[in-house]
């Protein structure tokens, strides 16, 4: 998938794709079983029922990024997930689907803290206005595994592993 915003980004990332590089087995995991997974869900036909044709024809990447929230939150079965600069009311939808019991936080430009972190996730959308928030959580030392997906973070609170931050072109 070229993303038409900056190929010449994309291009630059090219050996950062499909887990190159990766030794860890559950970073490695994660990237090759969640980002590119290649076949549906169960659900994917009833959530893509929300965007109408058009949407998901012009707005391919924000189709894409709730599909990728959902993987993420059906894979990893988070107690809470954070979410800054995502649209509300489709994104709760996929996120909803992928793990019910999930409490949802979404903030806006206001600084994320986190009390007792373990077994968190935080993604955050559209690092270019968050980017505050993304270095934040990539230099806090309770989040051990990083994911920079040129326009979507994700970090993943597990104490037991080490720090890791991984750039993938996604």
């Amino acid at each position: 998938m070229l993303p038409f915003r900056n190929p010449f980004v994309w291009f630059l990332r090219f050996r950062h794709r499909r887990g190159y590089g990766i030794h860890s087995p559950f970073a490695y995991n994660l990237v090759t079983q969640v980002l590119y997974c290649p076949g549906r869900y169960y659900a994917d036909d009833r959530l893509d029922g929300l965007f109408k044709w058009w949407e998901r024809i012009f707005c391919h990447r924000s189709v894409s990024r709730n599909r990728l929230l959902f993987r993420l939150v059906n894979y990893w079965q988070p107690k809470e997930v954070y979410i800054p600069g995502f649209v509300v009311s489709r994104t709760q939808s996929y996120l909803h689907a992928g793990c019910r019991k999930a409490r949802q936080l979404f903030v806006d430009d206001e600084v994320i803290t986190l009390q007792s972190p373990r077994g968190k996730m935080v993604v955050v959308s559209d690092l270019g206005r968050h980017r505050r928030h993304w270095k934040q959580l990539v230099n806090d030392s309770r989040a051990t595994v990083t994911f920079d997906l040129y326009d979507m973070g994700v970090a993943i609170f597990l104490p037991k592993m080490k720090k890791q931050h991984y750039i993938i072109n996604w």
